[in-house]
């Protein structure tokens, strides 16, 4: 752990009071408009060198993107001061499906997980391909017992995406915090709004 991390922290529960009085689509227009500028601040505080930062969109979801190896070609950070191209954000609402995953693909990417990453890793999705999420910048090195749900804080996990599952339309984000220059998240933070207007928001060591 190279120490980069400052402070990640972002107050979401103050961000949503001062929203109390919007319908909860409301508030989720406002949470496109409004999260994204303080998700891409934090991140660029923690962070060492300069960042490209894209948001596009895919499956539904809007990713928000460190494309550091643009920076490398153009010239415009050194090779070895750069970050690995990384993901800083995932957020749009759960758009539950049925179709089977394409394994063969997963296996593809990089290789066995045990292999890249170590026995106790997966090729985890920020956004589980049950409620939407897809491949390629959707997958990280995640904690086998986070990720299938073996561990007690895996089960919260699990049961965060279970609960985007059961309730379609529902606005949920996946942020992952850095500790070093890696594409490898020292920490996850998973996010949803329930249909009360209240955050439900959990961090997993990673």
């Amino acid at each position: 752990m190279e120490g980069f991390l400052i402070n990640y922290d972002i107050d979401y529960g103050n961000i949503l009071s001062e929203l109390s009085d919007l319908n909860i689509e409301r508030i989720i227009e406002v949470f496109f408009e409004k999260l994204p500028n303080l998700w891409s601040e934090k991140y660029i505080e923690m962070t060492p060198t300069t960042t490209n930062i894209l948001q596009f969109n895919d499956s539904g979801f809007e990713y928000m993107f460190d494309l550091s190896s643009e920076l490398i070609a153009r010239g415009i950070v050194p090779n070895d001061q750069a970050v690995e191209d990384r993901l800083v954000v995932v957020f749009g609402r759960s758009r539950p499906r049925y179709i089977k995953r394409d394994k063969s693909r997963m296996r593809g990417f990089l290789g066995p997980s045990s292999e890249v990453f170590g026995d106790n890793y997966d090729k985890g999705h920020f956004i589980g391909h049950a409620i939407g999420g897809n491949l390629d910048v959707n997958l990280f090195p995640q904690r086998k017992d986070i990720n299938q749900g073996l561990s007690p804080r895996g089960k919260v996990f699990r049961r965060m995406e279970k609960h985007c599952f059961e309730n379609p339309g529902t606005f949920c984000f996946h942020r992952p915090i850095y500790c070093d220059r890696s594409w490898h998240p020292c920490i996850i933070e998973f996010g949803l709004l329930t249909k009360e207007k209240s955050f439900w928001i959990e961090r997993f060591e990673n």
